[in-house]
């Protein structure tokens, strides 16, 4: 015996229609019988039945596991998880019947983005397409950052079935997108915090820092580069800004050749679950 799962939902007077949406199929009842009679969903949808008739009426799914009284006006609706056909009948009028055949879920929505890898205030295009190609469906696009609350964006297919989103992700974040009953693979979107490396006097440095978060307290390396890599040959603390909880700065000193490159680095031990590891432009001295 194949089973059903019973979802009966009894609701005022709704509009009827014999269209059915996304993820599910509809039913009318009428005098003269169920319209349509054989409706065709996907594993996992639901099928409502709609009492547009003056008398009352029930649904009755062979085997049982699916009953609905129904009065005019009223609605209810049953889930079907598996595939199969599945017979129906109206017990308490004669020739009333039909079948609702259940085919295998072969609903997909896909998840790209432009860049996997950004810094920290860089604009992403996030896109995907739906199975169905068409237009006009809603696509619920969830963002679950390394830390914090998730949140989601709502977007409409365009008349091939595809959609696209800009987004700008604050700390390392994965992304799914939801259509239907069908949803994409996770998507993970690595960010690094942003180091800009300013020099502001004739042995003075400066290094901002934005992120999330403030990175005060936090150590970066000082690297010069020798032989064609950088070597790290000192270290900066990083210190707060009053009024800013996204923009921290290190200041320092340090005393090398004429024509030295100089970069900073936020190591991956310094910056958390958030970020990858930091690193900032050259300056030369």
């Amino acid at each position: 015996m194949r089973k059903l799962l019973l979802a009966a939902v009894t609701v005022g007077v709704l509009a009827i229609g014999s269209t059915a949406l996304a993820g599910s199929g509809a039913v009318q009842i009428t005098s003269t019988g169920f319209d349509p009679a054989n409706v065709t969903v996907q594993s996992g949808d639901s099928v409502s039945w709609t009492n547009a008739d003056n008398v009352g009426h029930q649904v009755d799914v062979a085997g049982g596991s699916c009953k609905l009284s129904l009065e005019p006006g009223q609605s209810g609706s049953c889930a079907f998880p598996t595939a199969g056909a599945f017979a129906y009948t109206d017990p308490s009028a004669t020739g009333f019947a039909g079948t609702v055949t259940v085919a295998p879920n072969t609903r997909s929505v896909t998840l790209t983005s432009s860049r996997n890898v950004g810094i920290f205030g860089d604009a992403m295009t996030l896109s995907g397409a739906i199975s169905s190609k068409t237009a006009g469906q809603h696509v619920t696009v969830t963002a679950t950052p390394a830390s914090g609350p998730a949140y989601s964006y709502q977007v409409v297919t365009d008349a091939s079935g595809n959609w696209t989103l800009q987004v700008q992700p604050r700390a390392n974040t994965t992304y799914k997108a939801t259509w239907d009953t069908a949803t994409s693979k996770a998507l993970v979107v690595n960010l690094r915090p942003r180091l800009t490396f300013q020099k502001v006097g004739r042995h003075q440095y400066l290094v901002v820092v934005l992120a999330i978060h403030s990175m005060a307290g936090k150590q970066l390396d000082i690297a010069r580069r020798v032989g064609g890599r950088y070597v790290v040959f000192s270290h900066a603390k990083i210190t707060s800004i009053a009024r800013t909880s996204t923009t921290s700065v290190a200041y320092f000193v340090t005393v090398v050749p004429a024509g030295t490159h100089l970069r900073a680095f936020l190591p991956k031990s310094q910056v958390g679950a958030d970020y990858l590891d930091g690193h900032s432009n050259f300056v030369v001295q």
